[in-house]
């Protein structure tokens, strides 16, 4: 079984990342439901007719990689974004992340 460090030094699972992120995800479309009566893309403002994605700010793999892995579950982290909007967001961040 794979484990990452957290901030504090103390190992987590992939599993209880993976499960937490589920929730921190879910969690993350109900609060934007209950504050504003329904979904949509935090940059463009869609909301009919387009897929929702909920996007990490910080990858998952980035996080987990450098010691920070409570940040992949973080709602503060993750952004609810369409799928065109969360498409561009990687390709940003794969260009980023390679320069």
């Amino acid at each position: 079984m794979n484990y990452y460090r957290k901030s504090n030094g103390d190992r987590i699972s992939k599993s209880e990342i993976d499960s937490k992120v589920r929730k921190a995800k879910a969690e993350k479309l109900e609060e934007q439901r209950e504050e504003y009566g329904y979904n949509f893309c935090e940059q463009c403002g869609r909301s009919s007719g387009v897929y929702l994605d909920c996007a990490h700010v910080l990858s998952v793999k980035h996080c987990q990689e450098n010691g920070m892995s409570e940040k992949a579950y973080d709602k503060g982290n993750i952004r609810v974004l369409c799928r065109i909007c969360h498409q561009s967001h990687d390709l940003l961040n794969l260009k980023f992340n390679n320069d």
